[in-house]
């Protein structure tokens, strides 16, 4: 995946992640009801060095922070893209992990970024993710964006939707 360093709007700056996020993301994640690991192997301490070592030598992954500019003047969330092939990237998650920022309405506009972001700077036709389907404000979120619910599975005894949204002007 083509990782650009600093994609921002007048509102918001997505940077990738440095090594010294680790802690502060994984706060965020580990605070929020619908998080899943920043590491693949949850069970298991890791540290922020292999951490990043790991995360900087898989081109298929970008981490952006969230830094909101004009209120908080200071990172709020994160956004987990994964390519999956030439034309799917997964949204892998995403998190408004800062206490203050949540329920600002932040959510919306950051997943409208990311959509231009996928679409607009990145070049992919499709974007997918997964959610648990009891996570309502998350699956409202997501079809306000355009997502639509492609399937549904189940996934360490969670029922999940399978969501996806397409690139209108690739289509």
């Amino acid at each position: 995946m083509k990782k650009y360093s600093v994609l921002e709007n007048q509102e918001f700056k997505f940077r990738e992640i440095k090594r010294k996020d680790y802690n502060l993301i994984k706060k965020w994640y580990k605070n929020s009801n619908e998080a899943e690991s920043i590491s693949n192997n949850s069970n298991k301490r890791i540290s922020p060095r292999k951490w990043y070592k790991d995360y900087k030598k898989d081109s298929d992954l970008v981490i952006y922070i969230i830094e909101e500019k004009n209120i908080y003047c200071m990172p709020i969330g994160a956004v987990i893209l994964r390519v999956i092939d030439e034309n799917n990237v997964e949204l892998g998650g995403y998190v408004i992990g800062e206490s203050s920022a949540k329920k600002q309405g932040y959510g919306i506009k950051v997943m409208k970024l990311v959509q231009k972001i996928i679409f607009n700077k990145l070049g992919y036709k499709y974007s997918y993710l997964k959610v648990n389907s009891s996570n309502r404000p998350a699956v409202e979120t997501y079809i306000k964006c355009g997502y639509k619910i492609n399937s549904f599975i189940e996934k360490n005894n969670q029922d999940m939707y399978i969501m996806r949204a397409v690139n209108r002007t690739c289509t």
